[in-house]
């Protein structure tokens, strides 16, 4: 491979990197914008009114602006020296092995989440989701 080719993977891979690390840390601000989505509709409710599709969709995406939080853009100055034709079979290497930890990185994350689904929940909700289990409800 031509070293503008690494070069353009391991700036794919630390690009897919940092957008679900944005993704995953940005999980409680998803279920805040859905609370608010859902508090702005009980209020239209109990004002009497009714939500046509329309409005529904304008209520949506005034709330989706309020709570914007887009993905940062990423710096790749550090690696910029890295972005030429000819590399040195060491540095070839190492942009191989920066991409290949990033991806398994990644994969790792999303393995842990699949098959440890816990292991994200807060406290409340292990306790909560633990009382169930034998029978019992948290007290509010």
């Amino acid at each position: 491979m031509s070293g503008r080719t690494l070069y353009k993977k391991l700036i794919t891979s630390i690009e897919e990197s940092s957008k679900s690390a944005h993704l995953a840390h940005n999980k409680d601000l998803l279920k805040k914008q859905d609370a608010l989505v859902h508090y702005r509709r009980m209020q239209y409710m109990q004002a009497g009114k009714t939500l046509t599709t329309e409005d529904d969709s304008k209520l949506v995406e005034e709330v989706k602006k309020q709570f914007a939080n887009e993905i940062p853009k990423v710096d790749i100055s550090m690696v910029a020296h890295l972005d030429k034709d000819s590399l040195h079979p060491v540095e070839v290497e190492h942009i191989n092995n920066l991409s290949l930890f990033l991806d398994s990185q990644r994969e790792y994350v999303a393995l842990l989440e699949r098959y440890n689904p816990g292991i994200s929940m807060k406290q409340t909700d292990k306790v909560k989701k633990t009382a169930r289990r034998v029978g019992l409800e948290v007290p509010k």
